[in-house]
């Protein structure tokens, strides 16, 4: 599998600084066979000119590479959804454009790549914290449907086949935030689990001034909008700690939550974050 071409989809937006980085993780991967699509999502700073600096490097480094620029800016689903359409891997990822990867990234997930499982990941490590992961650690979590219908637990990419990701619609135009997480579902809906290594090859980049969607409301509207979609697939201790999380964000005190889930099956988790909330509220 190391031979195979694997596809490395790039969206991106008003971030030429913050691209170049991401570009050069990728150029400066240890895994040979590499196809890099760029989307640029109707940037009006100076992206245009970067891929004119950059292009001559990156036609020499990779099997592929593709530069395209949508007619007008149109989120980033459309982006990614027209990135992984242009691709010819048999192996997809993403990168974020704020984010970048270690050298060893492509060829430490290919190579523990299973058909077994809907995708492989490690665990991401944040620019802004301090967390040293062992390389190459063979300590692994199964990744089941009910964990990623309770939250993210996956981070913001994986390693899939391109065919398991078409297969499942790519990414889906009416979820705006929680769109990484709403394709994991889906995936391990259809494929079975996957497969989270204890280990570290992206960084993601917290520290940078740009916008990020932190607002407590608008969490609360992206993860009711994945909570209707997929309660039916969700078991009873899911749908409690569905509703917990949206509780939370609304604000919604440990008492009152404790009455609306009472009678619901609860794991330990939720309990323990129950018991937290509600001796923070005492204390």
């Amino acid at each position: 599998m190391m031979k195979e071409l694997v596809s490395v989809i790039i969206t991106t937006f008003n971030r030429e600084d913050l691209l170049e980085r991401a570009i050069h993780s990728v150029i400066n991967q240890d895994y040979p066979a590499i196809e890099l699509i760029i989307i640029d999502d109707h940037s009006n700073d100076k992206t245009a000119q970067l891929i004119a600096k950059l292009r001559g490097e990156c036609e020499a480094r990779f099997v592929r590479f593709i530069y395209q620029r949508n007619e007008m800016n149109s989120g980033s689903n459309f982006s990614r959804n027209r990135g992984y359409s242009l691709a010819q891997g048999k192996f997809v990822t993403g990168l974020d454009d704020d984010d970048y990867f270690l050298p060893q990234r492509l060829s430490a997930l290919v190579s523990r790549y299973d058909e077994k499982y809907a995708f492989v990941s490690d665990a991401p490590a944040r620019l802004d914290k301090q967390q040293k992961k062992p390389l190459f650690t063979e300590s692994k979590k199964i990744i089941t449907a009910q964990d990623v219908l309770c939250e993210n637990v996956v981070g913001n990419q994986v390693l899939t086949t391109r065919e398991k990701l078409l297969g499942v619609g790519g990414f889906s135009p009416e979820i705006r935030q929680q769109q990484d997480r709403d394709v994991w579902i889906k995936l391990t809906l259809k494929y079975g689990p996957g497969l989270k290594y204890n280990f570290s090859t992206a960084m993601v980049d917290a520290e940078h001034g740009s916008d990020r969607i932190t607002a407590r409301l608008k969490k609360y509207h992206s993860y009711r909008k994945l909570y209707f979609k997929f309660k039916p697939q969700m078991t009873e201790e899911t749908i409690s700690h569905n509703l917990y999380q949206l509780m939370s964000f609304r604000g919604v005190s440990s008492s009152k939550m404790n009455a609306l889930l009472r009678g619901r099956k609860k794991g330990w988790k939720l309990r323990l974050k129950l018991l937290r909330r509600t001796l923070k509220e005492m204390f």
